[in-house]
């Protein structure tokens, strides 16, 4: 009796949060009308457009429209938005990578979106310092600020091969005069702010960014507790939703968001600052080619990974709670938990069913279990199919020979295919080259039985290639043989397309569309080996415009850059098919002329005769914005290989020619 009144309990209880249901639902439907939720965003420094979008969310009315009176609090050196947002005085705030730092050392921290895609942190060296590449550092005073703050900077060095211990490295002053009045080589900057300065001042800056020697980190980074994810679901998404909108509307309303500014927040920064601001972050945000807020997990772990090399934090914590997700996905333990629960709540009812019947003839009491069990089985089934058919992702089951058993209806709408059309086919068939069901197989095998993340391309109905994004699992029989595969993937072809255009970005000169630095080393070193091979010359023409900075000063930036593009314009016409010209610095190019004669002479003759005619071509005048502007062109050159020097080696031979060009009158050109 005792065990019949707690099972009539249990069903009781079931049946309570069943028919509960509807009345949230009603009190949800009621709080819409409940007074705006307070919230604090703590920004990281004083008011300026580097947190534009949080006050267009805040002054378009994107955060009310969400339910939410938001208060934006400024930062100062004793309130940190980490320190804020972990004692509760705020819900949100706006890190760098500090946050990820945080959560490494066991912080319950969750980064909600990166406004920033690349960090602005940078190298500042004045032009005239000789300063180009980490390899100068050496030997030079350099001011940083310490901790976190330089993790970006050590791996750059790292990856150049310099040792820290040769820098003479100083606590920053965070003050940009001691540059500009030499008290230091170099200094700790940001693209949006620093660089101001020294136009101010008419001293020609060079930055030397982490991201052009493979160190890419995050910035401006919004972030909340979990704590707060798990008690304001809806809240944490509303937020996060009504700020990106207000990031997109700053980003296409420059103007109209530094009146609101300069109306609302009395910024230190002068209107002219602001402005500069704004511009220079169209590049670290790219709102052009890259959603606003985009988070790869990948970077994340990079730069988790570069945190542990420089020992900052411990390795060993996983990045699975770190990064947010608004839309999360249905995962397989959940599935399978709730058939479980179905499973149970079916075999209750059944036993309730049978202790009523028990006191039945005993085929009645047979034929009753019968009914209850094959209704258990039907209504199982049914919640199965449901939850399949509404995955996102596709749920797909296999045998051990790679026989498509099951697929969900969403294979449909990524891929296509019917799941009438799928079942029966052999996984095989879908793999694009070199990629193989082998392969998955045999890397489900070395992963111990389950596989996580593995990326892979497959065709899709119109035999278009699609990179997918699978979770997978071995399946077994009551006796623990292996009976197949079952598992999930997800189309990430948009999110591979974005990481590729970022690779390409990053190796482009965002205003004249030609090769950065970065991409002419991999040229160079490229070319450099292979005409050792051949036993073959080559050249680098190092070509810097002669009296272009009055042009700059004269007539403004915008035609100093409409100048720009037009000289790499006309030097592109000149060169053949095989040559390149990449822009290095503000009015430096290198070409690049990889296949000469062997005979050195013969070589040092065609490179003359290429810079000749680029020193004739820069001369002529040039028609910008209905202006006739007139330069010329200084030209070093240097001939490889040459005695086992490196590309950067090459590079500074043409350098110093090209100086001697400049000494000797301008418009001209000297071999190394």
């Amino acid at each position: 009796m005792r065990c019949f009144t707690r099972i009539i309990a249990i069903v009781a209880v079931a049946s309570l949060l069943l028919f509960s249901v509807p009345a949230l639902h009603a009190a949800n439907a009621v709080a819409l009308d409940k007074p705006l939720t307070p919230v604090t965003m703590q920004i990281r420094w004083l008011h300026q457009f580097q947190f534009a979008g949080y006050y267009a969310a805040l002054h378009k009315g994107y955060y009310r429209e969400k339910g939410l009176d938001v208060t934006i609090v400024a930062g100062a050196p004793d309130r940190r938005p980490v320190e804020e947002v972990l004692a509760g005085r705020a819900q949100y705030g706006e890190a760098n990578s500090e946050l990820l730092f945080h959560y490494l050392k066991g912080e319950p921290l969750v980064a909600l979106a990166a406004i920033f895609q690349h960090s602005p942190s940078v190298l500042l060296t004045r032009k005239d310092s000789g300063i180009r590449t980490p390899q100068d550092l050496i030997g030079k005073q350099i001011m940083m600020v310490g901790g976190t703050e330089d993790v970006d900077f050590l791996a750059m060095l790292s990856n150049e091969g310099v040792d820290p211990k040769k820098l003479r490295i100083l606590p920053s002053s965070y003050d940009i005069n001691d540059l500009i009045n030499g008290k230091t080589d170099v200094f700790n900057a940001y693209l949006t702010n620093e660089p101001y300065f020294l136009r101010e001042h008419h001293v020609e800056g060079r930055a030397i960014q982490p991201i052009n020697y493979g160190v890419d980190f995050y910035s401006d980074i919004l972030f909340t507790t979990q704590h707060e994810i798990r008690q304001h679901p809806e809240q944490v998404k509303a937020f996060r939703e009504a700020s990106l909108r207000g990031w997109e509307y700053a980003m296409q309303h420059k103007q109209e968001i530094i009146d609101l500014i300069e109306k609302h927040y009395r910024p230190k920064k002068s209107r002219a600052h602001l402005e500069f601001e704004a511009a220079a972050m169209e590049s670290l945000i790219q709102p052009t080619l890259i959603p606003i807020g985009n988070i790869n997990p990948g970077r994340f772990q990079r730069m988790a990974d570069t945190l542990v090399q420089f020992k900052v934090v411990a390795a060993g914590r996983k990045l699975d709670d770190f990064i947010y997700d608004p839309n999360p996905k249905i995962a397989l333990s959940t599935f399978w938990q709730a058939v479980s629960v179905s499973a149970i709540l079916f075999v209750l009812a059944g036993l309730v069913a049978f202790i009523l019947w028990r006191f039945n003839q005993r085929l009645a009491r047979e034929i009753a279990h019968s009914r209850e069990a094959e209704h258990l089985l039907i209504q199982s089934e049914q919640h199965f199919r449901s939850i399949i058919e509404n995955l996102q992702d596709v749920y797909y089951r296999a045998d051990t020979h790679g026989s498509l058993l099951q697929i969900s209806p969403s294979a449909e709408g990524i891929f296509g295919y019917t799941p009438k059309e799928v079942i029966g086919t052999q996984m095989a068939d879908y793999f694009v080259p070199p990629y193989s069901a082998n392969d998955l197989f045999n890397a489900l095998k070395e992963s111990g039985g389950t596989l996580h993340n593995y990326e892979i391309k497959v065709f899709n109905k119109q035999r278009e290639a699609r990179w997918v994004s699978v979770n997978t699992h071995y399946t077994f029989a009551p006796d623990g043989a292996v009976t197949g595969v079952e598992g999930t993937m997800r189309d990430i072809t948009e999110t591979r397309s974005h990481q590729e255009k970022i690779a390409q970005i990053a190796m482009m000169d965002q205003l004249t569309g030609l090769p950065n630095r970065r991409s002419l080393l991999d040229m160079l070193q490229h070319s450099n080996a292979t005409n050792q091979r051949r036993d073959q010359l080559g050249a680098l023409l190092f070509v810097d415009l002669d009296e272009f900075k009055p042009i700059n000063d004269n007539h403004g930036h915008n035609v100093g850059d409409r100048l720009l593009v037009e000289v790499a314009r006309r030097m592109q016409q000149l060169l053949r098919a095989e040559d390149s010209v990449s822009r290095i610095g503000g009015d430096e190019f290198i070409i690049l002329l990889p296949r000469l004669s062997q005979a050195r002479a013969e070589a040092e003759a065609e490179a003359r005769l290429v810079g000749e005619k680029i020193c004739a071509l820069l001369a002529a005048p040039f028609e910008v914005a209905g202006k006739q502007l007139h330069i010329s062109a200084s030209i070093g050159i240097a001939l490889f290989p040459d005695q086992d020097l490196d590309s950067d080696e090459l590079i500074a031979k043409a350098d110093s020619a090209m100086y001697k060009a400049k000494h000797r009158g301008r418009n001209q050109l000297v071999m190394a």
